[in-house]
């Protein structure tokens, strides 16, 4: 049986991986780790969810949810580069 957490390398940066109950295939300009990365993060993501959730709603939550950890994390690097500059006064 097929491990649906794989990412499969086809050719010219295209790969093919499962995301919820979908597979998707598209090319990247990506290095392959990175984009192995990126994609088990939305794997993670996605499978937390309840699994009655529809695919539509389970992206959109998983967009929902990265984008708010990234905007925490574009928060905490401010105020860290706010509190440098102020050492550096």
């Amino acid at each position: 049986m097929e491990d649906m957490s794989d990412i499969k390398k086809l050719d010219d940066g295209k790969y093919s991986f499962v995301v919820g109950r979908q597979r998707y295939t598209l090319s990247t300009p990506l290095k392959e780790e990175h984009f192995s990365r990126v994609v088990r993060t939305v794997q993670d993501v996605v499978s937390s969810f309840p699994p009655h959730l529809s695919q539509e709603e389970r992206l959109f939550l998983g967009l929902m949810a990265i984008s708010n950890e990234t905007a925490n994390i574009a928060l905490k690097l401010e105020k860290l580069v706010n509190t440098l500059e102020k050492e550096d006064d």
